[in-house]
């Protein structure tokens, strides 16, 4: 059954309290007073796309234009995707997919090479060109378990800051944290106040106590924060950013120096964290890995001449995009660690993939060789597939630590 009974239109602040409420309905979440208003007041900032059964929100999509890293210290324009929701008495209408396409259009049109999501159910955003380009961690440790053996000096302090100091430093502190990092996006100072005033509601937090705040600080300067709750005897670190070893080290000692708790959990670490190699008995550091940026290549050719390669080559990509029909194509491939030049070609492709696979190999995250592997690329030769993997590799593992 196709949708015949929504209009599809971009909204403007008059509708955004009802775009608010309808992402609500979708997802089982109420927000109001103070909280709507932290929740619209970015909204200015992005692009609102609302589905219309005559005058009632019955789905959402919201993209915001901001800049991410990508490999050897480069940046690039994307679409940041947040609110896609459907109400459940429209669902299996083909909703989703109109609101998808006429977005990602959008998008492009706009200039945003890539678009970029946090899934809520994993099994949706593939057959739109979306692939999985990072992975967060998941921590348990036991409280007696957290001894650092080789942990560097510090000559710093931690301390605790109210939320107004926080919302203050953070950015930068992350912001820092991550510069040489594939995957961070910057976000906007409206997002930090979204993020801390809609997610501390009670609704939100499942039995978890209120955040609490504190930074390293080392000859007056903030170099590291942690943001944390407390339910029964776990401490749960929700958000932990350290721009020098020091302060990384310093902040994980303190959460785990937490009294009266046996349990520390992070459900947000890059996979490249140096923390379970400072353990004294790592093994005893439970670990688990999950999605979290799905990425969505706009306009291949630009997008791949946006980025610096970690080697010199040359690959011919025969990109397949049956949703973006703009982006198929035959691409030439000429780049290194000073740049890149990418340009339509009709010569013989040494890698056949589609927009999702170019989307998870994009940042370094994962190797065209494994995706080879699991059959999801076409290599001409292994000659070809290595030289791929020796272009894309990225020098840090990429990471997504504030999804919107």
């Amino acid at each position: 059954m196709t949708d015949r009974e929504t209009e599809l239109r971009f909204i403007g602040a008059d509708d955004y309290p009802a775009f608010v409420k309808a992402a609500g309905r979708a997802f089982g979440w109420r927000v109001t007073g103070d909280a709507m208003d932290a929740f619209v007041r970015p909204m200015r900032h992005g692009r609102a796309l609302a589905a219309f059964d005559g005058d009632e929100v019955v789905g959402t999509f919201m993209a915001y234009s901001l800049c991410m890293n990508i490999p050897e210290g480069r940046t690039a324009p994307v679409a940041v995707v947040s609110d896609v929701s459907a109400l459940p008495t429209h669902r299996r209408r083909g909703l989703l997919t109109r609101m998808m396409k006429r977005q990602l259009r959008e998008a492009y049109d706009n200039g945003d090479l890539m678009a970029i999501l946090g899934a809520s159910e994993s099994v949706i955003y593939g057959r739109f060109g979306y692939g999985i380009a990072t992975h967060n961690e998941r921590w348990s440790i036991d409280r007696r378990h957290t001894a650092l053996e080789h942990a560097p000096p510090s000559a710093g302090r931690v301390r605790f800051v109210e939320k107004d100091e926080a919302m203050r430093v953070f950015p930068d502190v992350a912001a820092r944290t991550c510069a040489d990092r594939p995957g961070f996006v910057p976000l906007l100072p409206e997002h930090w106040e979204q993020w801390q005033v809609v997610s501390d509601l009670e609704q939100f937090r499942e039995g978890w106590g209120e955040y609490n705040y504190a930074v390293y600080e080392e000859n007056g300067r903030i170099d590291g924060y942690v943001v944390y709750r407390i339910r029964d005897r776990t401490v749960g670190v929700v958000d932990l950013m350290a721009a020098s070893k020091a302060a990384h080290a310093a902040l994980w000692a303190f959460c785990f120096g937490i009294d009266l708790r046996t349990t520390i959990e992070s459900n947000n670490r890059p996979v490249d964290d140096a923390l379970p190699w400072m353990l004294a008995d790592p093994r005893q550091l439970n670990r688990s890995r999950v999605d979290s940026m799905w990425l969505r290549v706009l306009d291949a050719r630009k997008a791949l001449e946006a980025r610096a390669y970690a080697r010199e080559g040359r690959i011919v990509f025969e990109l397949r995009d049956a949703f973006c029909a703009w982006n198929a194509g035959r691409y030439e491939l000429d780049g290194g660690p000073d740049g890149a030049r990418c340009k339509p070609t009709t010569a013989a492709p040494d890698i056949t993939l589609s927009a999702a696979e170019l989307g998870a190999a994009y940042l370094g995250g994962v190797s065209f060789s494994v995706l080879a592997g699991a059959s999801r690329v076409e290599g001409a030769s292994p000659e070809a597939l290595r030289l791929a993997d020796g272009m894309f590799g990225a020098g840090r593992m990429p990471w997504w630590p504030h999804e919107l």
